[in-house]
């Protein structure tokens, strides 16, 4: 890993344990044994180092989207994609960016300077979705994907900050079945 990857890398982990206000950059250098200049050198500030760190969580919704089977019939790439989604949700590698992405949602702040990436994620998101539910008759793309896009937030949420004992595999099984069955 290079410096900079690991400046990165060692952002995210030190945002996600103490929030963006309370992480200095003297903290991210320590963490990472690297020099400020280095930091610097890299990133302007302290903002757009946030903004590389939001990108690379982007990296987990890309490798969900590039990883489907487009020659499979909608459904069952509908079905695939969820699994997916579910399985990026379970791994422990990516836990601290969903911790992490819910405490950049939650900081106006830090929204306001994240708008245009949290949008371009958002519209990723839902037009993935939206264009598997435009090809199966009588599904309303629009709908579909907000519902699916919301429901697997509220799932996300309560899954990353709840006790060992949250039933994820068993949610990810009735959450396909509805859906499914809506369609």
């Amino acid at each position: 890993m290079n410096k900079k990857e690991q400046i990165i890398e060692t952002a995210i982990e030190l945002f996600a344990i103490h929030g963006i206000e309370k992480t200095s950059i003297n903290a991210i250098c320590k963490q990472s044994n690297v020099s400020k200049g280095l930091v610097f050198h890299h990133f302007k500030n302290k903002n757009e180092l946030l903004k590389e760190v939001f990108i690379r969580m982007d990296q987990i919704i890309s490798d969900v989207n590039s990883s489907i089977d487009h020659s499979l019939p909608a459904k069952e790439r509908l079905v695939q994609l969820l699994e997916k989604i579910f399985a990026a949700m379970a791994s422990d590698e990516h836990q601290i960016f969903y911790r992490l992405h819910y405490q950049l949602s939650t900081q106006p702040a830090i929204r306001s300077i994240l708008t245009d990436l949290i949008e371009d994620r958002r519209k990723v998101m839902l037009d993935s979705i939206k264009s598997i539910f435009n090809e199966i008759p009588g599904a309303d793309g629009v709908v579909g994907s907000h519902m699916i896009v919301a429901e697997i937030d509220g799932i996300a949420l309560n899954y990353v900050f709840s006790c060992e004992d949250f039933p994820l595999e068993k949610i990810k099984d009735v959450f396909i079945k509805k859906h499914l069955s809506l369609l």
